[in-house]
């Protein structure tokens, strides 16, 4: 009884780990190289680190479902937490080593979407400016959305930084 039992386990486990299918690698996207802009407007500028929601700032990329609700992919990912990759792209944009301690102005940032909607790419960042004095100067919310060519992950990063670039030029047209 034990040989057929022992059989048996092995059959089934061999036909369990010889199903043919590949496990996915699992892909790592970060934001794209940021574009400088000038913040001549605002001498020194510092930037906080942006705040996310929930899954929304966790490194695995969100898609909505065609219920409405918001799921994590498996096997992609954020190269960091999107709030970093997001402060590291404001860095790197506006030229700002955020060391300088006599700053006039800082800059908050919140995402509130960076997520996938069936074939739609979706991304919504709000911005508060405050002055030196600690109040706020400018608080406007941009959101853009637009169809993928392809409903794939790869082709939704393409979409994620092209909007984020036209978001941080309206942006910077804006306030500074």
């Amino acid at each position: 009884m034990k040989k057929l039992t022992t059989l048996l386990l092995v059959i089934l486990l061999g036909a369990c780990s010889s199903s043919g299918e590949k496990i996915p690698d699992k892909l790592y996207y970060r934001f794209p190289p940021a574009q400088a802009y000038s913040n001549e407007g605002f001498s020194g500028l510092t930037i906080s680190r942006p705040t996310a929601m929930g899954i929304l700032a966790n490194r695995p990329m969100v898609a909505e479902t065609k219920e409405g609700g918001l799921i994590q992919m498996n096997h992609t990912f954020w190269l960091e937490s999107p709030k970093v990759l997001l402060h590291n792209y404001l860095l790197n944009t506006f030229a700002n080593e955020n060391t300088d301690n006599t700053a006039q102005h800082r800059l908050q940032t919140h995402i509130l979407h960076l997520e996938k909607k069936q074939n739609t790419a979706i991304i919504a960042l709000k911005f508060n400016l405050y002055g030196d004095d600690n109040k706020l100067i400018f608080n406007k919310t941009y959101q853009l959305s637009e169809q993928l060519e392809h409903n794939s992950m790869p082709e939704f990063v393409k979409s994620i930084a092209h909007m984020l670039n036209e978001i941080i030029q309206q942006f910077s047209e804006d306030a500074l």
